[in-house]
Parts: C-alpha cells; structure tokens; sequence
C-alpha cells in the first residue's frame, strides 16, 4: 500500500520557509503525516482526524495495563445500564412460563392451546418491528430511544397484572412485542459501535448473561409470591406482573440520564477529554485510515436485506437458538415440576441452571474473542445444548432418573445461551458501515425471531409431558441443519471470499478506488477480511 497523503495538510512554519508535516495535539510527541499508510489518498480532515488517533493509539496502548484499564472503564460506564435492560426484557417477556404454573390459566378462563398461541402473537409485532427500530435508533440513539421502550414495555407488565381473558392477554402480548423489539439488537448494534473485533463476543456475554440471571431471578422472584397468595385480594401472578412492571419503568426513566448513546454523539465525564477521544476513534478506525460510511441512510436497509449473510445469522439465530432458549424459558419450570417438585419448589429449582449457563456464556466468548473463531465457539455450543437434549429425553420416561434429567437441563440451558453472543457479534463485527449494521442485526433477527420464537413458543405442549415426544425431535432436527448446518455454511463463504481477496495482486488495486469508494463498500472492500 502505497502512502498517498495530502502533503500541505496542517503545515506549520518553523523558520520562515521550512514546512514540518505533522499534526499536533499537545500531550505526546507528534506523528508525522508521512506516517500515514493509506491505499489512497485520504481528504484532509480524514487524515488529520487518523494521525490524531494514531497518537492516542500510541499513548494508551504503549503500556497494556494502561490500555486495560481504560477498556474495563468503558465496560462498567456502557454495560451495567444495557445489563439492566435485558435482565428487565427478558424478565418481563420469559414470566409467562411462571405464571403459568400459578393460578393464571384458571383465572383468565384460558385452555393451554389459548396460552401458547397469546404467546405466539407477541412474535409478530416483536420480530416484525426490529428493523425499523433499530433504523430509527441509530437516528435518535440509544439513550433516547431504548430507554423510551423500556419504560413503555414496563407499563404493559404492569397493566398485564388485570387481565381477565385470553382477548387481553392477547392484547397485553402484542402491546410487550411492539416495546420489547428494539431491544436486543439495539444493544448488540450499540455493544458494536463501542468495542474491537478481538472485544465484542466478550462484552456482548457481559451483557446477555443478564437473561441468564433474569431465568435465575425470575423463577427466584415467582418462588417469593408465592405466599402473597390472596393478600390484599390478588393472586400470585398479578404480584409478579406488578413487581416487575413497575421496576422496569423506573430503570426506564433512570436510563434516560445514565444509557450510552453511540461514540460520535456522546461524552462523559466518567473519563479524561483524551480518553473519551481515543474511544470514540478505536473502533472507527480499527481496520486502518479508510474508515466506514458513518452517515445514516434508509437505503443501508435494503443493502442489508440483499445480504446472504444476513439470512445465514438469521438462520443460526432461528433454529440454533430462539427455538431451543424460548422452548426451554417457556416450558422449563413446567419440565422441572414433572420431575415430581411442587410449583413452589419447581420454580426455586430453574434458578441454578441458569446460573451454570451465566459461567458458560462468559467462557465461551472469552474464548471466542482470544482466537477470534465466532464458527467454532457455535459448534462447540450446539455440541453442549445437543448433549443434553440427547441425555434429558430418554431420561424423561424413567421415573427414578430425576437426577440425571435436571443435570441434562444444565447442559441444555448453557448450551443455547452460550451461542447467542456469537451469533450477535458474528454480524456485528462483519458489515462495517453502521446503518447497513443497524438493518442488517435487525432484519435477521426479524426472521430469526418470529420463525423461532413461534416455532419455540409452541412445540413443548403439555398433552405430551412429560416425555415432549415431537417436541425434542422438532428441535434436534432444526438445531442440526439451521444451527450447524448454517454455520458450517456461512464459515464457508466468509473463508472463500477472504481467500478471494488475498488472491488480488496489490498493484492491481492501486489507484483503482477512491477513498470515499472504498468507505460506502464497507466489508466488500477488498482490504477487508472477515472474522470467521
């Protein structure tokens, strides 16, 4: 790559007629603009905008510690607020199978066929709605945006606590699609615009280990209403729909102080002016001088929509994981308590698997990002899950094998959480430009959601209980072909297409592009390589 650099940019005089080359920003040595390696020649303001972060490059990361401390600082300003809002989501969207085991069938005159399918409607406007939001939040950001959904949806909660028939509950699972879509994503989208390549698998664990700890908590938090029974003239289920509608919309309201917003719109005083800069800079500028096309447009939707790999991750988001988490969140205190455990005790007894899962989770995307094998840490994860379905079924038709079937569902639960973080930041640290990346997580996870989440709200009926027969085969034979067949497949095709690059001579490229070319090409670029 040749260094083709503006050479009057930022000239300063030093004795009258000489002319130093160099951008300086007052707290370190200055970087010369010759240092520049850019395949082709960058606009002024771009390269002095690259050599102001080459020097803060070079100040945080001379000494690791330095750099790692200032990343672990990011960690707990970004994630903790982010966490809350899953654990709050995923506590709000999973408390119908909690309910379930209360009195809530009885007194909503519900049959169990009514249930699942009020569960069903929540994933149309829930996955149907996901792009667009995640479009209208890289407009407003995340601060606005995301903390408005969470306090809408914390209201629809609290206003499931008086449902009287399956018609409200159908209403009310709607109303939660509509709040609850922008979520996920938009806290991967959000996680991908703040952290490297060789951080994100981590950092999105960090934050989806907090639906772990709502499956935890959860069932925990059910097991405390249960003696509220009757108290001031509510059930149990109302308790739990109030208590934690109402914490949702505080958090809400609180997040709209203390949620991150995206680097370019966003300061804190949490850090030094000369960190905020430097974080704001690394992950634009983590594959060299070109950076993406940071500008938003509604046309990235349709680029996004025309992508293989979108439907590649959606498929893994699919049938490798909402089939088997939403199958195993809806019907797991249910599967529990047909091991012979009272409801009360069964609902105490969903709590631990979900804690082993929040280890496992974060193991793996340690390992993950280490290596840098986002493939290879989901095989290992489907490899997990299946194990323990494999063990869990045949143990179902013996009575006295209650032991072994709750360490199976150990397995079952780590195994199809541990992909999740994969799957998000698979995508997010392969389609470079932000709008095309904020459609693209969207778009798969509209499909990924409602073929998923409709195909996994419904195939564990109770009529089959406690052996789930159709169930455990719908979901080996979904998991197999649309978790490990697509990953298999989609590794393929990222590998073939970096090999195809390095294939180019580099003196085929020079001059061929220009700079403002090689930004809107994004991950097409052919200096980009994929992380496989």
């Amino acid at each position: 790559m040749a260094t083709i650099v503006d050479p009057t940019l930022d000239e300063k005089s030093s004795t009258g007629s000489e002319r130093v080359d160099e951008k300086q920003i007052g707290f370190t040595a200055p970087v010369h603009i010759a240092v520049v390696d850019a395949p082709v020649t960058l606009e002024p303001s771009h390269a002095a905008e690259y050599v102001e972060f080459l020097q803060l490059k070079e100040q945080f990361e001379a000494d690791p510690k330095v750099y790692s401390a200032l990343v672990r600082k990011l960690d707990f300003r970004i994630i903790p607020m982010l966490f809350l809002y899953y654990l709050l989501n995923s506590l709000d969207k999973s408390n119908a199978g909690n309910v379930k085991i209360y009195s809530f069938l009885k007194d909503t005159n519900m049959t169990d066929h009514q249930f699942n399918l009020a569960l069903t409607w929540y994933f149309f406007t829930y996955a149907g709605l996901e792009a667009p939001s995640n479009m209208m939040m890289r407009r407003y950001g995340p601060r606005l945006w995301l903390s408005s959904l969470v306090i809408c949806w914390g209201a629809v909660t609290l206003g499931s606590a008086w449902v009287k028939s399956y018609g409200d509950y159908c209403a009310a699972r709607i109303m939660l699609g509509f709040f609850e879509a922008g979520l996920f994503q938009g806290c991967f989208f959000t996680l991908s615009c703040w952290y490297l390549s060789g951080e994100l698998q981590r950092r999105c664990a960090y934050w989806y280990s907090a639906t772990m700890l709502s499956g935890a908590f959860g069932g925990l938090l059910a097991y405390a209403v249960g003696p509220l029974q009757g108290h001031l003239g509510l059930k149990q289920w109302q308790y739990l729909f109030i208590i934690e509608g109402a914490l949702t919309m505080f958090f809400g309201i609180v997040g709209l102080w203390l949620c991150v917003d995206f680097p370019e719109n966003w300061s804190s005083r949490f850090f030094k002016p000369d960190e905020m800069r430097f974080l704001q800079l690394r992950v634009k500028y983590q594959d060299g001088p070109i950076a993406p096309d940071d500008s938003f447009k509604w046309s990235s939707f349709w680029e996004a929509v025309k992508d293989w790999k979108t439907y590649f991750i959606a498929s893994l988001l699919a049938f490798g994981g909402s089939v088997p988490t939403y199958s195993v969140n809806y019907t797991l205190a249910t599967m529990v308590k047909s091991l012979g455990y009272s409801s009360i005790r069964a609902q105490a007894l969903t709590a631990p698997p979900y804690v082993f899962a929040f280890f496992c989770v974060i193991a793996i995307a340690i390992y993950s990002d280490k290596y840098r094998c986002r493939a290879r840490s989901l095989l290992i994860s489907y490899f997990v899950g299946t194990t323990g379905i494999i063990i869990l079924w045949p143990c179902l038709y013996h009575k006295n094998l209650t032991g072994v079937s709750y360490f199976a569902l150990f397995l079952v639960v780590a195994g199809y959480n541990m992909q999740a973080p994969a799957v998000g930041s698979w995508l997010g640290t392969n389609v470079r430009n932000p709008s095309k990346r904020a459609a693209a997580m969207g778009w798969q996870s509209t499909f990924g959601q409602l073929l998923g989440g409709t195909i996994g709200a419904n195939i564990f009926v109770s009529k089959e209980a406690p052996t789930y027969r159709s169930g455990f085969i719908t979901l080996l034979v979904l998991v197999m072909v649309g978790g490990v067949g697509a990953t298999i497949a989609n590794w393929y095709c990222l590998r073939a297409s970096n090999l195809k690059k390095d294939k180019i001579p580099p003196e085929e490229l020079e001059g061929k592009y220009t700079e403002q070319q090689l930004s809107e090409m994004g991950e097409y670029s052919p200096y980009f390589r994929y992380i496989l």
